[in-house]
Parts: structure tokens; sequence; C-alpha cells
């Protein structure tokens, strides 16, 4: 279950922020008809916008189909929910945190 999405326009989506981060509602994503163009920021398969329980935590899902081994839909609820969890805080101190960022390659990259 990724938080973020990537739009061909706008770049990354993320579902955390109450603007999506481009002055966007949700409103304006979920449930649109034509769908918006939202590939996954770790496999590039297809995401559709979804509400998840009683809580509404907003968040992007895979179409059918998905690459078995995107890392973004391997993660446990738990590690999703302190991702959640740890951006807040980060966040409500002030702070910027983004969500799901690929690693660097290159020099001074990771990989």
């Amino acid at each position: 279950m990724p938080f973020t999405a990537l739009h061909p326009d706008l770049g990354l989506l993320d579902a955390t922020l109450p603007d999506l981060g481009h002055g966007l509602e949700w409103a304006r994503i979920h449930k649109a008809q034509p769908r918006f163009p939202l590939t996954c920021p770790e496999c590039a398969w297809i995401l559709h916008p979804k509400l998840s329980g009683p809580r509404k935590r907003r968040f992007f899902c895979h179409d059918p189909g998905r690459p078995p081994s995107c890392e973004l839909s391997n993660e446990s609820w738990e590690h999703h929910m302190l991702k959640l969890e740890m951006a807040g805080a980060i966040r409500a101190a002030g702070w910027f945190a983004a969500l799901e960022v690929p690693p660097r390659t290159g020099p001074g990259g990771r990989t």
C-alpha cells in the first residue's frame, strides 16, 4: 500500500499531505473519471487512490497484476503505520518529511 504515487506531469503525490504536495484536493483524484494517470514509484505499476477502514486513511493501491517484487506492496501494515507516525511527528515539529523516496544512485548515492 503505497502512500505516494507518480503523476506524469505533477511528479510525486503524497497521500499523507492535505494537498497531496501539489495543491490538489483528494476528492479531485479519488474516484475521478477518467482516472488520474498514477503509477507506483517503486515498480511503475498502475495505481488508484483508496481510503482504508473507518479512519479513512488515504493511500494508493496497485491495480491487479502488480509485480510481486514491489517493495511498497510487500511492507507490513505495522511498517506502513510506523511510516505515518514518524512523518506526522517530524512534520508536527516543523520539519520536512518525505515518504517512499527512492535511493539515490551515482556519486554520493547508496547504490
